[in-house]
């Protein structure tokens, strides 16, 4: 009898875990729609107003209490560029709402109000203009083409930060973002390549740029293609060595005669 009361009392214990497993896995699926429904209102126009005026001694926490102060808290995202010598803020531009009513009350309330001593205009965002023509919709992908040439990069932006955004859409190689810097002081000229480790990776890439704020480094639109050519040999590293050489993408095995 003893064993028979064993048996009943372990059978509960078994369907109660897996009632918790189940539950479990339902916080995981909802939690991944949240991340999903986040990052499209990050790259729509409805979510997101453009601001000017910002006092340049301003930085980006200032700029967020403005819109928590005055009873817009939910602030998702904000792209503010900044000025590649001193690091300060440009005074201008652009905030991401949690809801589409946070950022018309933005625009109907907070525009002509002050930050500092400056009054600020805010206005809807406008999409970027590549995306508003049609002759410039994303070309075929070359064959096995695995990178991408990335133009409109701000100058501040390092290897780092152009990683953290494009990493994404694949993996990138190691080494694999070389951006063009200028012979003698050694800064950005505004663009560069990526290598991924597949062509899915270059194909998501170009993709995800061609929707509105798809690729935004530092608060600046990127415009991305497929890049089929070789790296110029002018290309160098952080440390001044030649990429051409040093790259495993570039080098080429030696025939022997």
């Amino acid at each position: 009898d003893k064993t028979g009361e064993e048996e009943a009392d372990e059978k509960p214990k078994r369907k109660r875990k897996r009632k918790r497993k189940k539950a479990s896995n339902a916080t995981d699926t909802a939690g991944a729609g949240d991340g999903d429904d986040s990052a499209k209102k990050l790259e729509s126009v409805d979510h997101t107003v453009f601001v000017e005026g910002i006092p340049f001694d301003s930085t980006e926490q200032d700029v967020r209490q403005f819109f928590v102060s005055h009873g817009v808290e939910d602030v998702l995202q904000l792209r503010l560029p900044t000025w590649q010598d001193s690091g300060r803020l440009r005074g201008y531009g652009h905030c991401v709402f949690e809801t589409a009513e946070s950022r018309q009350k933005a625009i109907d309330e907070l525009n002509g109000k002050h930050l500092g001593k400056r009054y600020l205009s805010i206005s809807a965002a406008q999409k970027p203009r590549s995306h508003q023509e049609t002759s410039r919709a994303p070309r075929e992908q070359p064959t096995g083409c695995s990178r991408v040439f990335v133009k409109n990069l701000p100058y501040s932006a390092n290897e780092e930060d152009i990683t953290n955004v494009f990493r994404v859409c694949g993996k990138i190689i190691d080494g694999g973002v070389r951006i063009a810097r200028n012979y003698h002081t050694k800064e950005s000229k505004g663009f560069c390549y990526v290598d991924y480790k597949n062509p899915e990776g270059a194909l998501g890439a170009v993709q995800k740029a061609a929707k509105p704020f798809g690729m935004v480094v530092q608060g600046r639109p990127c415009f991305v293609d497929y890049d089929e050519g070789q790296m110029k040999s002018s290309f160098k590293t952080k440390e001044g060595r030649m990429w051409s050489k040093d790259h495993p993408a570039n080098k080429r095995p030696r025939k022997n005669f």
